[in-house]
């Protein structure tokens, strides 16, 4: 049990992936360590990751891996897969991977979860859960923790490890009370937003919700293409799906479907005149469905290109096997607004990384501060990448 105003050497402010990460590494050399979270139980949003077989990392790197790019490199290296896989074994925690994407060989997020809190407490740190920290005061040079306006404890070095907004229903923090925590430590935080997230659309998909196909998923942005293949799922609002989810970060005005990836225009006309030929009476909508999904096969015939989805083939225009093609190649639509918080996996924005140090995460204007994870305005695609952020970035600040 903690008392009042009892001492640590390191305070870690969330008890998620980056926050006991960071824990054990500070355990690991000594210090005095407690780690504070507002939850009934550690690592909440961990335990859903992956849908709860736990992506924890991934051997593909590449400069579009994070949309910070730059930043996140510095901390992370060329492999930082090998460092979390080695971190996973120290634990006990076999690793598995599924083209390059390594789970747990469990399958189970709990298994990271039930290891970290294991080496904790053989390290002797503690887990202080249900409190949830609403104002720190810095004072002759230690962090002093208080909950309802009393002071709690105090300690010599703070991480924030405080995650983002995302998933409340998984004990995010509050946006309010985050941004309250940072102000009082003089943090600096880009614009927060959710992020990996579906899409709401300006178009009603009422119709072709449950439709999933696969598409070359293509936007602009900052002037330039941006492309990605992947699984789209319709939805009545719009469009998700971990392409869509990747996509989700740029906010695009409009988003481009090539739901014939893979098939050129002249193959397509050339399909279409030969059935024209062999089964005249055959319709649009058959024909289509040959390529998709009879939902979106419908969608693409009557909203796009405004034809009856019962018109043969003999009967049908001459230019319709052409305007089909470059409707389902470049099916689009329009941007309206991002899901939400309680959508989406991950937060864009958070500390600004110009104030962190990357190479221990220290936070450069203000002496025994440091951050990690979520809480740095470090964001990921889909695959592991912000789990593994996570994990590096923590270890690094506990180290430190």
């Amino acid at each position: 049990m903690v008392y009042k105003m009892d001492h640590y050497d390191v305070c870690i402010i969330g008890a998620g992936a980056a926050g006991l990460s960071a824990g054990t590494a500070a355990a690991e050399r000594g210090h005095k360590v407690i780690i504070v979270d507002k939850n009934k139980k550690a690592g909440m949003k961990l335990y859903a990751t992956g849908n709860g077989k736990c992506n924890i990392a991934n051997s593909h790197m590449a400069f579009c891996c994070y949309y910070d790019s730059s930043f996140a490199a510095e901390i992370l290296g060329d492999e930082p897969y090998k460092e979390v896989i080695d971190f996973m074994k120290e634990l006990g925690v076999e690793c598995v991977s599924k083209s390059g994407y390594y789970y747990p060989r469990s399958g189970q997020a709990s298994t990271v979860v039930w290891a970290l809190l294991d080496r904790l407490r053989f390290l002797g740190a503690e887990i202080l859960l249900n409190t949830a920290v609403d104002h720190i005061e810095i004072k002759d040079g230690r962090y002093i923790i208080h909950k309802n306006g009393k002071a709690l404890l105090s300690a010599d070095k703070l991480i924030i490890a405080t995650g983002g907004f995302s998933m409340p229903s998984l004990g995010a923090i509050d946006e309010n009370t985050a941004t309250g925590l940072y102000a009082d430590l003089g943090l600096k935080t880009a614009p927060a937003k959710p992020m990996l997230c579906p899409v709401i659309t300006k178009e009603d998909l009422t119709c072709l919700a449950g439709v999933r196909t696969g598409a070359n998923v293509s936007i602009y942005a900052d002037g330039k293409l941006i492309e990605e293949y992947g699984e789209v799922q319709f939805t009545d609002y719009g469009l998700s799906g971990i392409v869509i989810f990747n996509m989700s970060y740029y906010e695009p005005e409009k988003l481009y479907l090539d739901t014939l990836n893979g098939i050129s225009e002249e193959e397509f006309v050339r399909s279409f005149r030969r059935l024209k030929e062999s089964d005249p009476q055959r319709s649009l909508h058959a024909f289509m469905n040959g390529y998709l999904n009879d939902k979106l096969a419908e969608y693409i015939i009557s909203v796009k290109c405004g034809y009856s989805t019962k018109t043969k083939l003999n009967d049908a225009p001459e230019d319709a096997a052409v305007k089909l093609y470059k409707s389902a190649a470049k099916l689009e639509f329009t941007f309206k607004q991002l899901y939400g918080y309680e959508h989406s996996q991950v937060t864009k924005g958070g500390i600004l990384t110009s104030m962190i140090n990357p190479e221990d995460m220290r936070v450069k204007c203000v002496p025994g501060l440091y951050a990690a994870g979520e809480a740095v305005d470090v964001a990921g695609k889909c695959g592991g990448y912000n789990l593994m952020f996570a994990i590096i970035s923590g270890r690094k600040a506990g180290r430190s």
